[in-house]
């Protein structure tokens, strides 16, 4: 059921960054500013205040953990939202964010949870995400297996119905939104993501909003995470940092799980809008939480041959080493620079013994610099390499870069900021530039909160969305059909495999056609209308009940018409929204009477009902409607929301 909202009351943005690692929500109330004043979703439930200095998290992990068999548990009645396994009655067992890291102890029993970690990159199909699709892959057909999933989406989905469902419950209680106050969601999606991805990704979160009743996916608004980020930094730079005007930058993202560089000139300043990608976006999977494994797998193989010591208080091998990862992630990896000096540290696992060869005292580990460096090196060299890269693609194609702005929770890293520096002196001497290139951190701006500044920049970016991108789709929209065979009409059907005679009406048809009106590359205005006119479907004399089903497909590479939907042409094709529309009333009213085959066919009587198919784009909406008769009563419609269809940033 749509919630209902009052639209007296002043509306709210609400930003989603869903991280590969870590994710979080900015919000903002609309009003008649010039910015808006944005704050962050914290206090996220488990948060490990002894990891953050007592400090509310402002992001929370992305990571669920789904038990093996779906199980019967008690759930807070604001939790039943979430959506149950089909066909099972039963209620999972679901934990998400901090919840894991609070379930995390060293006799712990990992058979008994399908951990889901990166879902984000399961959406990247590009070769560089391959390894870790392939990973996640076993995970998710097992959950489906066991009806615990539908689709793969539904992880992701269901992580941010909790995301949601914690905003929702911190917005009412601080008194910031009632049920019916009116949600405008922004979310950001990586800046190389296809249209199938942004897809994916938008119908996971349709269904999240919903389960968390939390407004509602009408006129979602895309924006990239590079651009966001830009937004973000441009805004907070300090005097003798910031970048003006018709000013060329490379933004470097280092995240969790992915890092992304990005080159842009800046073409506006207020409301700021930066330039298409200068040269060709890149990134590496090499993200912080690689560190998180390098760790986890040196000390793996430090603890080799000594699991007979720690088992034996009940403790298993595992457990120890994601127990230590933590520390790792909240102390160790932020503050150590591996480029200088490193204060030898120490993991505490309850009965080694000492053995001088291995580098182990009475119940714990020694690491030191070298046992760092090999830690950090793998990261570090390639982050360095796509930095490099990109520079020299920038300088070649002549544009000349003097600032690199480097953001995400890995870009705190003084090991990455010293790496970093030293390379950009060595680029710089390269390119006989007289300043180095200045290596801007979270330190040169006037807020230093990098791990949320794509979701604070996305409320910025959403609060002007004038002077966006062209209304380009990147997707073609159209109807399936059954349309009258005709080859010197359409040539297209002299490459039907199957057609069909039809026993009332004596005409020869093909089914499953086709017929694309918004087509990719094509122009589409804020509000258009696309009609075909003439629809029909035939049923028997003695039909009792009259339902036409109507589906509307969308492709990412599909534009000519009446090929069947399992034609070559139409390869990737699929359905976006389905209406039936139910004319019974219209035939025992008897507006629509029993016909006879036209003159010249045999046949038996029938009913043919004629109809028209209506495609409504309105922002970045598209309504499908059946109408009765042509230009006459809306008989059935739905909804989609087409947001993916075009560039993040598009108006």
């Amino acid at each position: 059921m749509t919630p209902v909202t009052d639209d007296t009351l002043t509306p709210i943005i609400i930003a989603t960054d869903f991280g590969t690692t870590f994710s979080s929500v900015a919000y903002a109330r609309r009003g008649e500013g010039l910015l808006p004043d944005v704050k962050i979703i914290d206090s996220y439930p488990n948060e490990p205040s002894h990891y953050t200095n007592g400090h509310p998290s402002r992001q929370v992990p992305t990571e669920s953990w789904y038990p093996n068999e779906p199980i019967f548990e008690e759930v807070p009645e604001e939790e039943l939202a979430i959506r149950q396994p089909s066909p099972s009655p039963k209620i999972r067992s679901f934990v998400w964010g901090y919840g894991i890291q609070d379930e995390i102890n060293e006799d712990m029993d990992h058979s008994k949870f399908n951990r889901i970690a990166r879902s984000k990159l399961w959406l990247d199909k590009s070769e560089h995400t391959e390894v870790v699709r392939n990973e996640l892959d076993p995970i998710l057909r097992r959950l489906k297996r066991r009806k615990i999933i539908k689709e793969n989406e539904d992880v992701i989905a269901d992580y941010l119905a909790r995301l949601f469902m914690h905003a929702k419950a911190q917005l009412k209680e601080e008194g910031f939104i009632s049920d019916a106050t009116p949600i405008e969601h922004v979310l950001t999606v990586p800046a190389i993501w296809t249209a199938d991805a942004c897809r994916k990704m938008q119908k996971a979160m349709t269904v999240a909003i919903e389960q968390a009743k939390f407004g509602t996916v009408e006129d979602l608004f895309l924006v990239s995470e590079p651009e966001a980020a830009a937004t973000y930094v441009l805004g907070q730079c300090k005097k003798g940092n910031a970048i003006s005007h018709g000013e060329a930058f490379l933004l470097l993202d280092a995240g969790g799980g992915t890092v992304d560089a990005t080159t842009y000139r800046v073409a506006n300043e207020s409301p700021l809008r930066l330039t298409e990608e200068l040269v060709a976006p890149d990134g590496c999977l090499k993200g912080s939480s690689f560190l998180n494994e390098a760790f986890k797998e040196h000390l793996r193989k430090r603890l080799e041959g000594e699991e007979h010591l720690i088992e034996t208080h009940g403790f298993t091998v595992s457990g120890i080493i994601e127990k230590a990862s933590l520390l790792f992630e909240y102390s160790m990896k932020r503050n150590i620079d591996v480029t200088g000096k490193v204060t030898p540290q120490h993991i505490m696992i309850q009965g080694l013994l000492e053995n001088n060869q291995k580098r182990l005292k009475d119940n714990r580990v020694l690491m030191d610099r070298s046992d760092f460096v090999q830690i950090f090196q793998d990261c570090l060299r390639e982050i360095k390499k796509l930095m490099r890269s990109q520079l020299i693609n920038a300088k070649r194609a002549g544009h000349d870069v003097k600032k690199v702005v480097l953001i995400g929770g890995f870009g705190t890293s003084k090991s990455l900021q010293s790496y970093l520096r030293k390379a950009l002196r060595e680029i710089s001497h390269e390119f006989r530039y007289r300043s180095e290139i200045r290596l801007i951190t979270t330190k040169d701006l006037e807020r230093n909160d990098p791990e949320v500044a794509v979701s604070y920049g996305a409320v910025l970016r959403a609060w002007d969305k004038e002077d966006g991108p062209a209304r380009i789709t990147q997707s073609s929209y159209g109807f399936e059909i059954m349309e009258e065979y005709n080859p010197k009409k359409y040539p297209e059907h002299l490459q039907v495999k199957k057609k069909f005679k039809d026993k009332l009406d004596g005409k020869t048809y093909i089914e499953e056609v086709i017929e694309w009106h918004v087509c990719k590359g094509q122009f589409v205005p804020t509000h258009a209308e696309y009609s075909l006119p003439t629809v029909y479907r035939i049923f028997p004399a003695k039909t009792k009940i009259f339902r036409c089903e109507e589906n509307l497909y969308v492709s990412d590479s599909a534009v000519q018409s009446h090929y069947q939907i399992k034609h070559e042409k139409n390869n990737g094709a699929e359905l976006a929204g389905k209406i039936i529309a139910d004319f019974t009333p219209l035939v025992r009213s008897g507006k629509i009477r029993l016909t006879n085959p036209d003159d010249g066919y045999e046949g038996a009587p029938h009913y043919k009902i004629e109809f028209e198919l209506v495609m409504i784009i309105n922002g970045r909406n598209l309504r499908f409607e059946a109408r009765w008769p042509r230009g006459g009563e809306v008989k059935a419609s739905t909804q989609v929301c087409i947001a993916a269809a075009f560039r993040p940033g598009t108006k």
